[in-house]
């Protein structure tokens, strides 16, 4: 009898660039930009082929990499709502995000993400990434991440200017009643007609916020407490983002994949995310790592461009 293979696991649509809502598979594949990092790495392309040939570095797009393949572990979904609620209390007790006149808010990551839609799902390099968001008003941003770091060369950049950035004062403008806030994402999710179910939907937008954001205390808890509320959510222990760094993930499964925020078990600081296959599909076995990224820092700095001390 024939082994049943569930059908693949669809990437999520982009997102729209001004929202600046980067969700972890909406980065699995994207051709133009492949197509502008050949270009970038054409001048040295004699001397990453003497590289690649002694052995000096690893192909991230070599047809032999093997996937990432991490344990599917049974979900708690009797306890996700106390965890949520419990974490939603202890966060207007944190001190708010950082005060200054900066217009711009920095957030440096880390992140990997898989290859899609050719056999097997593939992780690439582990890479940095930051992002510069106007605060207040709708303007132009910044996002760079290295392609991947070569002997000699270095680091391969990718630099982008995003124009006409939604603010994060915009992204954060949210009711903070949570039956208000979740009723808010359904209908977006409705108006857009299209996509993963409305709970996964409001899961995936929720998840956004958290990751590349900075979040006021009391809007953190309203979001903890709309997340409560979405049916399926479900808690994952002794998880680690891509940092290395260990916690507690809320997740949310669809279409054999589980998506995972990651926090601090003591503190419920925000580290990062996951996603992964809980089934076999075309796209690779249960347990294949789809993407993972870790929150390295977050500031208010002056200027387009300008780093905070780390």
């Amino acid at each position: 009898m024939r082994e049943h293979i569930a059908p693949p696991v669809p990437a999520l649509p982009a997102m729209r660039r001004q929202a600046l809502r980067h969700h972890l598979l909406t980065e699995v594949r994207r051709p133009s930009r492949r197509q502008r990092r050949m270009r970038v790495l054409a001048p040295v392309a004699g001397v990453l082929t003497v590289a690649v040939a002694a052995g000096m570095i690893a192909q991230p797009w070599s047809p032999d990499s093997a996937p990432l393949i991490v344990p599917v572990e049974q979900g708690e979904r009797v306890g996700a709502s106390l965890l949520l609620n419990r974490m939603a209390a202890v966060a207007t007790d944190k001190a708010g995000p950082p005060s200054g006149e900066g217009g711009y808010v920095y957030i440096r990551s880390r992140g990997a993400f898989a290859e899609l839609g050719d056999g097997p799902a593939r992780l690439r390099p582990v890479h940095e990434r930051e992002i510069w968001i106007p605060r207040d008003e709708r303007g132009d941003g910044l996002l760079q991440q290295p392609f991947f770091h070569a002997p000699i060369v270095g680091v391969i950049p990718q630099r982008e200017t995003l124009t006409d950035v939604t603010p994060n004062a915009a992204l954060v403008d949210l009711p903070e009643d949570p039956d208000a806030l979740l009723a808010k994402l359904y209908r977006e999710r409705q108006q857009r007609g299209r996509g993963n179910s409305r709970d996964g939907a409001a899961f995936t937008a929720i998840g956004d916020i958290l990751r590349e954001s900075l979040v006021p205390p009391d809007t953190s808890a309203a979001l903890y407490r709309a997340a409560a509320k979405i049916p399926g959510v479900e808690v994952v222990r002794g998880v680690a983002d891509a940092a290395g760094r260990r916690g507690i993930a809320v997740a949310h499964t669809e279409r054999s994949r589980r998506d995972e925020w990651i926090f601090d078990e003591q503190t419920f600081d925000y580290l990062g995310e996951r996603s992964y296959l809980v089934a076999d599909t075309v796209d690779g076995p249960a347990g294949t790592v789809l993407g993972t990224t870790a929150v390295l820092q977050r500031a208010v700095v002056s200027e387009l461009g300008q780093r905070p001390e780390r």
